[in-house]
């Protein structure tokens, strides 16, 4: 008698060293889960908050701890009324759509969040996180120019296209654009708040760009404030070159110009100031063809 249960408790022992009875239940509930959700495409199913992920590309980049927690307040009196999006990924699943209801999720102690399940392209996915935060009017202007680029950069996309897809006119996605080749230090105050798109609109190409967006912020200037004295500042170079008041060009600034004309395609005019060692470079063109292929090549640099 004593042998036959010696060899049960050996047995038990054998099957407790392979196989850890915690991660065993897990694993059960996870096929559980699994086995629901498969049997019910496309439609709202709860998942353990655990088991989502956050989108590496998702276009917004900041989340307001302020905005969050008012929303996990919400949740916890209401729950989450829509479902988040998401996408099988691995052992994981991937969230498509309502990040922010999922962070908030997590604060408010939530273990199980409402999604539906859909098989999409990477492609799809971009498309529907740039669709989604827009609509809501969630993205920086930065965010949202770094969207419509990682069309065009990496799914071949046309100004022009992104534009239908989107439904955004043209014009709107050429102006966005033109913001990431504004410096850095403007960037960043567009991400703080600090510049409207307006404002960095007014500064794209202008030679003192970063001391008159300082001048915006310490002077608080409207966006008709700063594109008068960007005009003026233009008006008053043009006139210097075309009245010959500025100093005489040597032969190195004229091969400076031709060679930038040549990579541009566009005709170039530098205005330098021998005395104050600055000065400007205008690149003219003709059309929005012109200014699209100009955007396309410095992104690109």
């Amino acid at each position: 008698m004593s042998s036959k249960n010696e060899r049960k408790k050996g047995l038990g022992r054998g099957l407790s060293s392979f196989l850890d009875v915690d991660s065993f239940g897990e694993i059960v509930d996870k096929k559980r889960a699994e086995k629901k959700i498969t049997s019910e495409p496309n439609s709202p199913t709860n998942l353990p908050i655990e088991h989502i992920i956050p989108n590496q590309n998702q276009p917004r980049k900041d989340f307001a701890q302020d905005e969050l927690s008012s929303l996990a307040s919400s949740i916890r009196e209401t729950g989450i009324i829509q479902p988040i999006l998401v996408r099988k990924n691995d052992d994981s699943y991937e969230i498509v759509a309502g990040e922010r209801r999922w962070r908030a999720a997590q604060i408010a102690n939530i273990h199980e969040v409402p999604v539906v399940i859909k098989e999409l392209t990477n492609e799809e996915v971009v498309k529907i996180s740039i669709i989604e935060n827009i609509q809501r009017v969630d993205l920086n202007p930065i965010e949202e120019a770094n969207s419509y680029n990682q069309l065009i950069k990496e799914f071949g996309y046309t100004q022009e296209k992104v534009a239908t897809s989107l439904g955004k006119s043209r014009s709107y996605i050429t102006n966005a654009l033109r913001l990431l080749s504004l410096p850095k230090s403007i960037i960043k105050h567009l991400q703080e708040g600090k510049l409207s798109s307006g404002h960095a609109r007014a500064l794209v190409g202008v030679a003192n760009s970063e001391n008159l967006a300082r001048k915006i912020i310490d002077e608080n200037l409207s966006v008709r404030d700063i594109e008068n004295i960007v005009k003026k500042g233009i008006t008053q170079s043009d006139d210097r070159i075309k009245k010959g008041t500025s100093t005489k060009k040597d032969v190195d600034t004229i091969n400076l110009e031709q060679d930038i004309k040549a990579a541009l395609g566009l005709k170039t005019i530098i205005d330098h100031n021998e005395n104050s060692g600055g000065g400007c470079i205008i690149v003219k063109y003709k059309d929005l063809e012109q200014l699209d292929m100009f955007c396309s090549k410095i992104m690109k640099m």
